[in-house]
């Protein structure tokens, strides 16, 4: 083979490894470090991204509007937890089941979706907790900490931490709807509005309303 030819062969080759030793991003780098941001936004519920009309069995009867907030030290993605929790809000396991149809706005709105440090938490109310999230009149609450981690009784059981966005944000929204907390009789799945950050009592996770509760909100 001609020297040309071997040099031609050989540089790639060479280039990788100069790149590596140097500790600049390769090709293999950087898919590994994509892979790592999926896995921390966690595997979850598909959720359409453009949503139609053909994708929901209940159609709308109720819209609402928010707009997003910060409060305290957030260092979370502001665009993921946007973006995040608009998905939550379409998807047609969600509120929407229930006929009512999210929009976010610039300010204002019917409610405040809030992404809060978990030392603000009280700031909002006494009974309002730095463990968990929170939801205070307009203030639909969601605790960075929770947002981020996710909860040990979720974890432990295996669940994605973007099925756990899902929850909270159900969750706390869905005390905004007018739920309040419910419980589980030990099988099946359980209802989006009880506290599953802390357990189950044996029925599985799941960050979607039930049917029944969907439709207790309908009727309101």
């Amino acid at each position: 083979m001609p020297r040309a030819a071997r040099v031609a062969v050989l540089a790639p080759v060479l280039t990788a490894l100069l790149l590596s030793v140097m500790g600049a991003p390769t090709h293999a780098t950087v898919e590994d470090a994509r892979e790592h941001r999926r896995a921390e936004h966690g595997r979850a519920t598909p959720t359409p991204t453009q949503p139609t009309m053909e994708a929901y069995a209940v159609p709308v009867s109720r819209r609402v509007t928010y707009s997003v907030r910060t409060r305290g030290r957030v260092t979370a993605s502001m665009k993921v937890f946007r973006r995040q929790a608009q998905e939550t809000f379409d998807h047609p396991r969600g509120w929407r089941a229930a006929g009512v149809q999210f929009r976010r706005v610039r300010r204002g709105g019917d409610f405040t979706l809030v992404l809060a440090a978990a030392g603000t938490l009280p700031s909002f109310s006494s009974g309002c907790s730095v463990r968990w999230s929170c939801r205070v009149g307009r203030h639909v609450v969601i605790n960075q900490l929770r947002w981020r981690r996710a909860s040990p009784a979720w974890n432990a059981a295996g669940r994605s931490l973007r099925d756990y966005r899902h929850l909270v944000v159900n969750h706390e929204t869905g005390h905004w709807l007018g739920r309040g907390h419910t419980t589980c009789h030990g099988r099946g799945r359980a209802p989006v509005m009880m506290q599953q950050s802390k357990g189950t009592g044996g029925c599985r996770f799941n960050p979607w309303p039930l049917p029944w509760e969907a439709a207790a909100v309908r009727r309101r």
